[in-house]
């Protein structure tokens, strides 16, 4: 049948091409937190420089933001503390099938999850950052002491 299509066949036509190398492979993940300890959640890997650029086929280097992020002032013993960081660009997006589990990696920030406290959250989340992706335009977001984005600004 010309224009059906199964998972490892694509068929046009008459011919035939047998797809051996899967195109949109997942993240390795990283079930652990930063003291090692098993988390029960998968994570993006975090990616040296030089890996980075091996898998984008030594293209350049996005330059770093020029800003740096406001102070954070010092905390009052259990009050929350939040960080802004602002006019970075969001380079890769990553989720998987597990309850409200989303990230975004920002250029010279790295990956950041984003506020699992709704469903929605996750969604808003994820249809700005995708949006940041894909018009690479300055975005700014709120990280939290819990090291989740709590807010998110797309221009």
């Amino acid at each position: 049948m010309a224009g059906t299509k199964h998972p490892s066949v694509v068929r046009t036509g008459a011919a035939v091409a047998e797809i051996t190398i899967p195109v949109n492979l997942p993240p390795a993940l990283d079930v652990t937190d930063a003291r090692g300890g098993a988390t029960g959640e998968a994570a993006p890997t975090a990616l040296s420089e030089a890996e980075v650029l091996a898998l984008l086929n030594n293209s350049t280097i996005v330059a770093e933001p020029g800003l740096e992020p406001p102070g954070v002032a010092e905390a009052v013993q259990g009050a929350a503390v939040s960080t802004w960081v602002q006019n970075v660009q969001v380079n890769a997006l990553w989720s998987i099938n597990q309850n409200r589990n989303a990230w975004a990696a920002f250029a010279g920030k790295g990956w950041q999850k984003f506020a699992n406290n709704s469903d929605s959250a996750i969604m808003a989340f994820t249809t700005l950052a995708s949006h940041a992706k894909v018009a690479q335009g300055p975005t700014s977001y709120r990280e939290e002491s819990d090291n989740m984005i709590h807010e998110l600004y797309v221009w």
